[in-house]
């Protein structure tokens, strides 16, 4: 009895052990996200603190340079460019289809 009780100890070492290396993997993203969103949070309360810049002079030549259409197509334009978070490039795509 004996034996089979060293076996199975040893058997739920493996399993605790595999269970480990497994879930190191899985906390270290965890933390990277969490690093993530703390700069992002940072960023944003950067930004609203920031002041404002004054909008752009319009350009005579160009009628639709104060399109608020224009404003938000240029926005869209620089958020598509900036560098995306892992939670951006997985989970942004659900959000922006609601």
């Amino acid at each position: 009895m004996s034996q089979e009780l060293s076996a199975r100890l040893r058997r739920v070492e493996q399993q605790v052990r595999a269970f480990k290396e497994l879930h190191s993997g899985e906390l270290q993203l965890i933390l990277d996200e969490l690093t993530d969103i703390a700069k992002q949070v940072e960023d944003e309360k950067a930004a609203a603190s920031a002041p404002t810049a004054p909008a752009a002079p319009a350009d005579p030549a160009d009628p639709a340079a104060a399109s608020p259409k224009r404003a938000k197509w240029l926005a869209e334009q620089e958020r598509k460019s900036a560098p995306r978070s892992r939670r951006e490039l997985l989970f942004g795509e659900r959000e922006e289809e609601t």
